[in-house]
């Protein structure tokens, strides 16, 4: 069996109300870490309440991350021309001195799909001056009503793979049911034939295209699926706007029937890929999609990196595996220097940020990792 070095992980405990903190972004901007003597932070966002106040910065000040002390600061946004109401921000993504947060697009575990999810939003990091009471940042949010669930449908439907469909109570709760908090029209873009879609990691390509991370729809053998969308911006421009999804790539080395995985987070770093993947929802709270498919609870959360331009034209890409877990629940992660990874997850109603060191001892590529030392973060 192949070798890899081995990883210990510090853990930091994070209070960070409301303790639902998905994916991780390398803050960009240096007034923001000066003004907070932070040597590194990171963007994260939290998935419970309108998107203009979930977002938060994790920083670090001192030396080594396990005598410093890691923070948390909440900044204040602002947000013009858009009426509508968003809730559960998954993903995180920068573009052109744009921070891009990116809705679930999904529905409560019950369903129905919920028009408040179905959302992009983003805002400019240099318009930070690093103080916490400063005057509101402009947050910008586009609300599709769907399309952006129609155009990754239309494009599944085209030329997706065989896919791990929804079956009979997810088909009847999420797609039978009328979506939420959308008029007729919106409504209408929902199909009683379509997939559900689960968003929840993002990043951008030097071409400008969005590549989503779907948690759900898995193909048909239980491996996760990247979407590429084209027309991300014009959705801040023209609210009648919808993206294109133009293919699709399968991690086809990822994932089993009998132990399906879908994306938690994905994080560009140069010209690869790297990925947090895991079960295809959470455990424990009544989800219809396991209900169906009681298999998609099984697995626990891997770090994988892959490189798309293996396969340019989409299909099938293999990833390495870089590190794997014993938790459930890796909800972003982001590359660090000296070859460090840093990792958000949320356990015990708590939010855990989780160091990466490599040592020099050899484990296998299934051993999974432990966690060693925990230090408090107060909220700033």
């Amino acid at each position: 069996m192949a070798k890899r070095t081995s990883s210990a992980v510090h853990t930091v405990d994070l209070d960070l109300h409301p303790n639902e903190a998905s994916d991780l972004l390398p803050v960009d901007n240096e007034r923001i870490l000066d003004a907070h003597g932070w040597g590194r932070a990171f963007w994260t966002v939290l998935d419970e309440g309108a998107v203009e106040n979930c977002v938060a910065l994790v920083g670090h000040s001192g030396g080594d991350e396990e005598e410093g002390a890691w923070d948390i600061a909440r900044p204040r946004f602002r947000v013009e021309r858009n009426e509508e109401a968003t809730e559960d921000a998954e993903a995180c993504a920068r573009r052109d001195g744009w921070v891009y947060l990116v809705g679930s697009h999904y529905g409560g575990k019950s369903g129905p799909l919920e028009g408040k999810r179905a959302f992009l939003a983003r805002f400019r990091e240099d318009d930070h001056s690093g103080v916490v009471d400063a005057p509101k940042v402009e947050m910008q949010v586009a609300t599709n009503k769907f399309r952006l669930h129609r155009a990754v449908n239309d494009a599944l439907a085209a030329f997706g793979p065989e896919l791990l469909g929804p079956g009979p109570k997810a088909r009847k709760r999420f797609l039978a049911k009328k979506p939420e908090g959308v008029g007729k029209r919106a409504r209408g873009r929902v199909l009683k034939t379509d997939v559900p879609i689960n968003v929840e990691g993002a990043a951008f390509d030097d071409e400008g295209a969005l590549l989503l991370g779907l948690r759900y729809p898995v193909t048909a053998e239980g491996n996760p699926i990247i979407a590429e969308l084209m027309g991300i911006e014009r959705l801040f421009e023209d609210r009648r706007a919808a993206p294109v999804a133009r293919r699709f790539w399968v991690v086809r080395n990822v994932g089993t029937n009998q132990e399906p995985v879908g994306f938690r987070a994905l994080h560009r770093r140069g010209r690869e890929l790297h990925a947090i993947v895991g079960n295809l929802d959470s455990v424990g709270k009544q989800s219809t999609l396991l209900e169906d498919h009681p298999e998609g609870a099984k697995a626990m959360c891997s770090h994988v990196r892959l490189k798309l331009s293996r396969a340019k034209d989409g299909g099938p890409v293999e990833a390495e595996t870089v590190q794997t877990f014993d938790l459930p629940n890796v909800e972003g992660l982001a590359a660090g220097s000296a070859g460090r990874f840093y990792y958000v997850t949320d356990e015990d109603d708590r939010v855990h940020m989780r160091l990466m060191r490599r040592e020099t001892a050899q484990r296998t590529r299934n051993s999974p990792t432990s966690a060693a030392g925990v230090v408090k973060a107060g909220a700033k």
